[in-house]
């Protein structure tokens, strides 16, 4: 049989079929080097850590930021989260089933025993809270802690609380806006020239999908880079675009100078800086220029940022593949370990590193994380583990 023409392949009944081949390899390989399809997880440098357990009710625990307190970090837990996930778009509870308040914990960790406290939601009677912030007013001190809040059946909103001297929350505000339709993260913004007159900050929110059909969103998942970073301004209670086309948007934080936004399904975090301007009426506005982008050992979730240390702590989900079944398990008892990681980025240097990863059988699921650098404790949250895991480093 002789061989081909040397112009075979370049003929045009051809490129039908190589075209698509050129577009579906790199993105089969990138999809399966993300979602960790065969990566085996080792346990790595989990030798000081501990769980910690509390009462019923401090599990499910999505995110976690630290206090001004030394020693203390407010958790957002909602043990729905077993059998409902908006963000994913997975609800196993029957219709008209009662379902209980999800709360903010504030934990004392370096207590011996830690010292844990179910704070109350104030007047709000359908709190299922996800990403948490934490806010000091530079001039009066005020404490106030905002939290995403994704109801049963109502739209969701952030929710802004102040932290009395009794340590209690006092419901502050409900704040909703058409441009905030799918929250999952908040990063505020310190600056009192962009509070509102009641001190109200601004800050930036994720859009972690466009879609709120569940099968869209689904799809929207994996394939479809329509999610968004968006910025409250309290100045003018209105939302101002920050960052588009992101394959979904997760969490956020950063300073008043400088933004970092996981990028989930890329399996990136990406960096920006933060411009504030000043309109002819005095108003202040912010954009921002994309800086630096940095792949991680997983899929990124929720974020922490030192500043003055210029690290970020980064909670990520090594084989999301196994974090994805635990999500659409239809019994949960039944459901398999999804692993954690946590990758730290020294920005000052570029470089990353993976300071913890479990197999999933002392905890699962890490979501959140934090770094108590005077104490050298890294607290980690899980969304589908009971408690916190507290280590030493």
């Amino acid at each position: 049989m002789p061989p081909p023409p040397k112009d075979y392949w370049f003929h045009l009944k051809y490129w039908g079929i190589i075209i698509p081949i050129a577009f579906l390899v790199p993105f089969i390989y990138n999809s399966i080097e993300i979602l960790g399809i065969f990566k085996e997880i080792k346990s790595y440098n989990i030798e000081t850590c501990q769980k910690l357990l509390g009462p019923p009710g401090l599990d499910h625990c999505e995110d976690i930021t630290l206090s001004n307190e030394p020693g203390v970090a407010y958790v957002s837990c909602d043990p729905v989260l077993a059998y409902r996930n908006k963000v994913m778009g997975f609800n196993r509870l029957k219709p008209g089933e009662p379902i209980e308040n999800g709360a903010i914990w504030r934990v004392a960790y370096d207590q011996k025993p830690a010292i844990i406290e179910k704070l109350g939601s104030g007047s709000l009677k359908n709190y299922h809270p996800l990403g948490i912030g934490f806010d000091v007013h530079p001039v009066t001190g005020e404490k106030s802690i905002f939290t995403i809040n994704l109801p049963d059946n109502e739209p969701p909103s952030i929710e802004v609380f102040t932290v009395n001297d009794a340590k209690q929350l006092v419901h502050k505000h409900t704040i909703r806006h058409q441009k905030i339709y799918n929250p999952n993260h908040v990063h505020v913004i310190q600056s009192e020239q962009f509070r509102a007159d009641d001190g109200t900050p601004s800050f930036f929110f994720s859009n972690d999908h466009y879609f709120n059909i569940p099968l869209l969103k689904h799809i929207e998942t994996y394939f479809l880079p329509w999610s968004n970073v968006g910025f409250y301004n309290a100045r003018t209670g209105q939302v101002e675009k920050a960052v588009d086309g992101l394959l979904f948007a997760n969490g956020v934080a950063g300073t008043d100078d400088v933004l970092f936004v996981a990028e989930t399904s890329a399996g990136v975090v990406r960096q920006y800086k933060i411009n504030r301007k000043t309109d002819i009426k005095g108003v202040p506005h912010i954009s921002l220029d994309y800086l630096n982008k940095i792949k991680v050992s997983g899929v990124p979730d929720n974020l922490h940022y030192h500043a003055d240390k210029e690290m970020l702590i980064i909670a990520l989900h090594p084989k999301p593949t196994e974090f994805y079944k635990r999500i659409a398990a239809v019994d949960p008892a039944m459901a398999p370990y999804a692993s954690s990681g946590i990758e730290v980025w020294d920005v000052s240097t570029g470089e990353t590193k993976l300071i913890l990863q479990d197999d999933g059988s002392l905890f699962s699921s890490s979501s959140g994380a934090v770094f108590d650098t005077k104490n050298s404790k890294l607290i980690v949250s899980g969304i589908y583990d009971e408690g916190l895991l507290v280590c030493d480093l």
